[in-house]
C-alpha cells in the first residue's frame, strides 16, 4: 500500500512539472507595442465625462523605449511629449494616435456637447393648472468657469407674487404656477464665454383640475399625442414624447396602456417571396409614457403579417394582419418576435364559411370590431363589406370552407369599403366610415345592421345617404392613386374611430384630399355636429383610442 502511495506521490509531481513547464507566466504574456489611456484633470464634479474645453491627461500604459509622439485628428501634432494635457474646444470623436517603440496605436475620444441639465422640482405628486407650483433646478458643466447667462421663457405662467411670467434672466427663476394644461414648454437659453448653447426645453405635463377621459392620437411623422377630453376649445395637447411610428393604423387602450399597432413603411402589396420584407410591430406604452416597451415584432417576417388593425376583448389583444386573418396574444405579451408556429392564426379567410362564396384570396382588412358578442370583420377588396361570425363559426382548419355554411350573423355592407368601424353599446349605435364614392361618417342602429332585407337593399352610395351623419358629407378622405401612400383597397384616410363612452361623442383622424382640411375631428352627440380641433388642422394623423378612465392627468 506504501509503494502504491509514493508512486501516486511521484506522479503527481511529475504532472505539475509538466503543467508548468507548458504555462505562460504574466511576463511573458504578448504586451501590446505601445498603447494609452486618457482620464480628465483638475475636475471633480465631471471626472467621468469629457466635455468641451475640459483638460485631458493622455498617457502610455505600457514601458517607453524611446520617445513618444502624438497626432489628433484635429490636425495638432506633439513630438518627444511622455504625456499630453490637452483640451478639445469642439464637440465630436477625435482619433488619437501615439507613435512609440517602433509602433503606433490609435484610440477614439468622444467629447460631449456642454447642455445645461434642468430638472423639475414639484412638492404635488403632479402639477396642477392653477394650483401648483414647480421649480427649476439648472447643473451646468463648464469644466473652463465661463461667464454664463440663463435666458428662460415661459408659457402661461405666474410667478408666487401672482405676475404673470413670460421670461426670466438668471439661473433661478423661482417658483412658478401654470395657467394652462397640457404640455407646457419651458426653455432655457444658455451663452456660455458668449457661446449660444443648444436651447433646453422642459415639457412639464400640467393636469387638469377635475378628471376627464384621455384621447390618445398618433400624428404620422411625429409622436404620440394625448388631450383630455373637456373643453377642447381650451385644453391644449399633451406631447407624449413616443414615436408614432411609421404607419400606426390603430390605437388600442386597455390595462392602462396603450397599443400602438404600426405595419411599418410598407403596408401596401410588395412582391416578398422569401418572407422577409415585414418591418411591423406593436408597441406597448403605458397611460402616462412612463414605461414602453416591444409587444411582438415583425420585423424580418412576412410582410403580409405585419399588424394594421387591432381590438381589445377581455385580456387578450385581437389584431388583423394585411389581408389573411386575425391573430390573438394576450394583453401581458412583451418582447415577443412573431413566427406562425408561436402565434398561429385565431381566424383567417379559409376558416369561415364566407370563402368562395363572397370572401376571396387577398381580401385586404378593414377594421374589426365586436358588436353585442358578435365579430365584425371589415374587407375592402375581393369581398368588400363586413364579415361576421362568433367563435363557434371558426372552421379547424383552411380546407373545409367548401363544405361549410356561411355563419348565422351574415355579411352586411358588401357594396362598400368600410375601412373603420366602432359600436357605441350604451346607445347600441354602429359608426362606420368608407373611402369609396360613398363619404362621410355613417351610423346605424343595432336592429337596423340586423335587418337582412334593409342590408341587402343598400347597393349604391345614394342608398346610404340616409345614415350620414350630418355635416359629415364634405369629408372626402384620399382615394386617389398618386396623392396617398397605398392603391386601391388601401387607402388611410379615415383609419380608426373612437367613442367616448360617457357622452358618445365620436373622434377621428381625417386625412384629406386638401392637406388643409386635415385633423382630429369630433362628432358632437348631443348637438349632432362635427368640428375639427383646430390647432391639428392640417396635421396627418391615424389611429385614435380613448382611456375612458376619467383622471387629472394621465
Amino acid at each position: 500500500m506504501k509503494k502504491i502511495y509514493v508512486f501516486l506521490v511521484a506522479m503527481l509531481a511529475l504532472t505539475m512539472v509538466g503543467c508548468r513547464e507548458h504555462m505562460i507566466s504574466e511576463e511573458n504574456l504578448p504586451q501590446p507595442v505601445i498603447d494609452f489611456a486618457y482620464e480628465v484633470i483638475n475636475d471633480t464634479v465631471y471626472n467621468l465625462d469629457y466635455y468641451e474645453g475640459c483638460e485631458v491627461r493622455i498617457f502610455p500604459i505600457v514601458p517607453l523605449a524611446t520617445d513618444c509622439d502624438w497626432e489628433i485628428s484635429d490636425g495638432r501634432t506633439f513630438k518627444g511629449q511622455d504625456t499630453l494635457i490637452v483640451k478639445f474646444p469642439k464637440a465630436g470623436e477625435y482619433m488619437i494616435t501615439a507613435f512609440a517603440n517602433g509602433g503606433k496605436k490609435t484610440n477614439p475620444i468622444q467629447i460631449a456637447a456642454i447642455r445645461p441639465i434642468v430638472t423639475l422640482i414639484q412638492t404635488d405628486s403632479i402639477c396642477t393648472v392653477d394650483s401648483s407650483y414647480i421649480a427649476f433646478d439648472v447643473e451646468l458643466p463648464n469644466p473652463q468657469n465661463l461667464e454664463a447667462i440663463y435666458q428662460w421663457t415661459f408659457p402661461s405662467v405666474k410667478d408666487e407674487a401672482g405676475q404673470v411670467l413670460t421670461d426670466y434672466e438668471g439661473v433661478n427663476p423661482g417658483k412658478v404656477m401654470f395657467t394652462k394644461s397640457g404640455s407646457q414648454p419651458v426653455k432655457l437659453q444658455v451663452f456660455l464665454g458668449g457661446q449660444q448653447l443648444d436651447v433646453v426645453t422642459k415639457n412639464v405635463q400640467v393636469a387638469l383640475k377635475d378628471p376627464a377621459p384621455t384621447l390618445y392620437y398618433a400624428v404620422k411623422n411625429g409622436n404620440i399625442m394625448a388631450r383630455k377630453l373637456t373643453d377642447l376649445s381650451t385644453a391644449e395637447k399633451y406631447d407624449m414624447g413616443v414615436s408614432s411610428g411609421q404607419h400606426p393604423f390603430n390605437l388600442v387602450f386597455a390595462d392602462n396602456t396603450l397599443f400602438i399597432l404600426n405595419p411599418g413603411k410598407q403596408f401596401n402589396y410588395v412582391n416578398d417571396e422569401n418572407g422577409v420584407m415585414g418591418d411591423g410591430s406593436i408597441t406597448a406604452m403605458a397611460a402616462d409614457a412612463s414605461a414602453i416597451s416591444t409587444v411582438i415584432s415583425n420585423v424580418g417576417g412576412p410582410a403580409f403579417q405585419d399588424p394594421f388593425y387591432g381590438y381589445v376583448d377581455g385580456d387578450k389583444l385581437y389584431y388583423s394582419d394585411r389581408n389573411t386573418g386575425i391573430f390573438s396574444i394576450p394583453l401581458n405579451t412583451r418582447n415577443q418576435v412573431w413566427s406562425l408556429a408561436n402565434y398561429p392564426y385565431f381566424v383567417q379567410n379559409a376558416q369561415l364559411g364566407y370563402y368562395g362564396k363572397g370572401l376571396a384570396y387577398g381580401a385586404i382588412t378593414g377594421g374589426l370590431c365586436k358588436v353585442e358578442g358578435v365579430w365584425y370583420w371589415s374587407k375592402t377588396f375581393n369581398g368588400q363589406g363586413i364579415w361576421r361570425f362568433v367563435d363557434a363559426d371558426i372552421l379547424p382548419d383552411a380546407s373545409s370552407y367548401d363544405k361549410a355554411t356561411k355563419p348565422a350573423a351574415g355579411e352586411i355592407l358588401t357594396a362598400f369599403y368600410v375601412k373603420a368601424m366602432a359600436y357605441d353599446a350604451k346607445n347600441k349605435l354602429f359608426y362606420f366610415s368608407t373611402y369609396d364614392l360613398a363619404n362621410g361618417i355613417y351610423c346605424m342602429t343595432y336592429d337596423q345592421l340586423q335587418d337582412a332585407a334593409l342590408m341587402k337593399s343598400l347597393g349604391s352610395s345614394s342608398d346610404l345617404k340616409n345614415y350620414q351623419l350630418k355635416g359629415s358629407v364634405e369629408l372626402l378622405p384620399i382615394i386617389e392613386g398618386g396623392k396617398d401612400e397605398g392603391s386601391s383597397g388601401e387607402f388611410a384616410g379615415i383609419c380608426q374611430l373612437a367613442i367616448d363612452e360617457a357622452t358618445g361623442d365620436v373622434y377621428f383622424a381625417y386625412r384629406a384630399s386638401d392637406k388643409a382640411e386635415s385633423g382630429l375631428y369630433r362628432y358632437d352627440f348631443a348637438k349632432q355636429t362635427f368640428s375639427v380641433i383646430e390647432d391639428t388642422k392640417g396635421i396627418d394623423i391615424y389611429g385614435v383610442a380613448i382611456n375612458q378612465k376619467p383622471t387629472k392627468l394621465f
